[in-house]
């Protein structure tokens, strides 16, 4: 017998429905008595939930803290997912997920925060068992949910006070504060990549160092401040009536108190980030103070790390835009890039002005149609390394289309950009390798591009890349020639076949005699010592004239002979012509 939501819906009781599976199930009678047993003396909330009924039987203290109809219930999660606070919810519902699986333990393990009928939001720790016949099949689960507040305060590795006091420490401080018309700082610091160094030692390094450095940033902190064991590799403070310079001289006191640590006889370096929150200027419900100083944290990290970050509604703002993308683009990828578009600007010669090829270029739509700029979303792709499987797409695409586009200009070339952290991907080679082969499409007829010549910091192996690539025929450039100091300088570290002189470098050219010379005496220095160039940003008549006649430029691009363009739009155009 199993009934569920659809007779609850019809609007029979959830007590009479109880009633009902128990006449017809002598083995839940029995379950109920020992039940009401065991409730009289735990000290938590105990529960059993009947697998193959659906039937969840909940202490009565249970129902009477939380919002809940009865203590005999039908699809519990129905009332209680609801009070769940939102951000744990991914949590509990990951908790179930493999636990009634044949050879798994069954032993379930998760704290999370729920909304009790005062409204209030309190953590609370859930134990379970799943009981299964003598098949295997899992047929029972009980266990007991207990409010945190019967724990122990104390994290056992470190002897700090731990999450569960860092949230009730928040909630007080920031009561007193709006009541005396205070200001103050709730804090986490993260350690930087404690995990890489944890994995790089002994199992015990992680409790040995983790109590050094609690007991190192206590050292440095005023002596009326507590420090909280937070999860992982953080730390909490709350610091009633103080000021953005306070917190910025004790988290300096606490970089140096990390600069270095001892593990028996080997020295290991730490460095530390850190997010801090003002209360009541940025709020005062603790647990949002709390959010905002974890995002100010992840912020912080993720701009260079060894920084704190004062969250600010506008910096949140754009954090949640990185987030919002981020979790775009990985959806995308599962779902073959979808989403993400090849726009194509065409490559002329400069002195016949006829096409000779494209860039591809990578362009990214919402789902609303809205198309968000390189400039903002590159830069999440190469921080995050999804540029890494989003490339394979690219070389993919372009690679697909430039075969295609030689049947209509015979010799049709292809420019793919390509990051560091491309390159450095040992799968690239044979990914551009095996396109090139799948589509049949020589490599003398595509040019990587490399992106961020300028923050190369080991040439050697920039150019062993280069040279497998260059030996299989496919050519390589310099990208963004021009933009630093430094260019005159890359042309010796680095053997590529192509210039790219940047759009800055030519914007403006014929306003000044000293811009065209600098331009022209650039473009034949790369010419003298064998290297095509492609000037970039070429906006009008003028400056390709020069450009092309004077300075003997090979190739031009810009919107003097082409904007970017989707696939269609730049084959209709250019067959036309």
């Amino acid at each position: 017998m199993d009934l569920g939501k659809d007779e609850i819906d019809e609007g029979k009781g959830v007590d009479a429905l109880a009633e009902e599976l128990w006449e017809h199930s002598e083995q839940l009678k029995r379950i109920k008595f020992y039940f009401d047993l065991q409730q009289r003396t735990a000290e938590g909330y105990p529960f059993v939930t009947d697998l193959h009924t659906g039937i969840v039987m909940i202490s009565d203290r249970m129902v009477k803290e939380y919002e809940l109809p009865g203590n005999v219930l039908v699809d519990f999660d129905r009332y209680w997912m609801p009070l769940i606070y939102s951000e744990d919810v991914a949590d509990y519902e990951n908790g179930f997920k493999h636990i009634f699986d044949p050879g798994h333990s069954g032993e379930h393990n998760i704290e999370y925060r729920v909304r009790n009928r005062k409204g209030e939001y309190t953590w609370v720790h859930c134990h379970g068992i799943v009981g299964r016949d003598e098949s295997g099949e899992a047929v029972m689960f009980a266990g007991s949910i207990m409010k945190m507040d019967r724990i122990l305060h104390a994290d056992p590795v470190t002897g700090l006070l731990n999450r569960y006091a860092f949230d009730q420490a928040v909630r007080d401080g920031v009561s007193s504060a709006v009541s005396k018309g205070e200001m103050g700082a709730v804090m986490i610091i993260g350690l930087d990549n404690f995990h890489l160094l944890n994995e790089a030692y002994e199992t015990h390094f992680d409790d040995v160092a983790m109590r050094q450095i609690g007991q190192s940033i206590t050292n440095v902190l005023p002596t009326h401040l507590n420090l909280y064991k937070l999860d992982g590799y953080e730390f909490g403070l709350i610091w009633p009536h103080t000021s953005q310079e306070e917190v910025q001289i004790i988290f300096s006191s606490i970089q140096l108190c990390l600069r270095e640590a001892k593990e028996s006889n080997d020295k290991v370096f730490f460095s530390a980030s850190a997010g801090a929150v003002f209360y009541p200027d940025s709020g005062t419900d603790a647990l949002a103070l709390q959010k905002h100083a974890q995002a100010a944290l992840e912020m912080a990290q993720q701009q260079g790390r060894e920084q704190l970050l004062v969250f600010s509604r506008e910096s949140y703002e754009e954090w949640l835009r990185f987030i919002n993308l981020q979790r775009a683009f990985e959806e995308s990828i599962e779902k073959g890039c979808k989403g993400f578009k090849l726009f194509y600007q065409p490559q002329v010669d400069a002195i016949t002005q006829e096409l000779i090829g494209a860039e591809a270029l990578l362009r990214w739509q919402e789902d609303d149609g809205h198309v968000i700029s390189p400039l903002v979303f590159i830069p999440i792709l190469e921080r995050t390394r999804l540029i890494i499987p989003v490339g394979r797409w690219i070389v993919e695409e372009a690679v697909r289309t430039c075969k295609k586009w030689q049947e209509y200009w015979p010799g049709f070339q292809m420019s793919i950009n390509v990051s560091l952290c491309q390159l450095e991907s040992p799968a690239l080679r044979e990914h551009v390798k095996e396109s090139l082969e799948r589509h049949g499409l020589p490599a003398k007829y595509l040019t990587l591009e490399l992106t961020e010549s300028q923050q190369v910091s080991n040439s050697q192996f920039v150019n062993e890349q280069f040279d497998y690539f260059r030996q299989m025929g496919v050519k390589v450039a310099m990208d963004d020639f021009g933009m630093g100091y430094s260019s005159l300088a890359l042309l010796k570290t680095f053997s590529c076949d192509v210039v790219k002189i940047d759009k800055v470098f030519v914007d403006n050219v014929m306003d000044s005699q000293f811009d065209k010379n600098l331009v022209k005496y650039a473009i034949k220095l790369c010419r003298s010592i064998g290297m095509a160039v492609c000037v970039e940003g070429v906006e009008d008549k003028e400056s390709y004239e020069y450009l092309a006649h004077e300075c003997g430029a090979d190739v031009i691009q810009g919107f003097y002979f082409g904007r970017p363009e989707p696939e269609m739009i730049f084959q209709e155009r250019f067959r036309k012509n």
